[in-house]
């Protein structure tokens, strides 16, 4: 078996993920993190498919949720983070 992908190569995934969900509601605009929250179920191998989706915010600040899926489709970590675009 591969070696598991470290905690920060999920939550790259998974902030990415909560970015481009966020990013249509600031068009032009950059979007910083300012809090991320992240719970890993299980050791994650292999490719992994990243969804995220935009769950509250205003004018300048994006709630968002994320999850990181293996190949049988099990959920392997999950983010809540906040997004500010500047």
């Amino acid at each position: 078996m591969s070696t598991p992908l470290t905690t920060a190569d999920l939550m790259q995934q998974l902030e990415q993920a909560m970015v481009q969900a966020a990013q249509p509601h600031h068009a032009g605009r950059t979007l910083v993190t300012v809090d991320v929250h992240l719970s890993c179920m299980r050791p994650a191998h292999g490719p992994l498919v990243a969804s995220a989706q935009v769950v509250g915010g205003g004018k300048t600040l994006r709630f968002c949720e994320a999850q990181l899926h293996d190949s049988a489709g099990a959920v392997v970590a999950q983010a809540l983070g906040t997004l500010r675009a500047v």
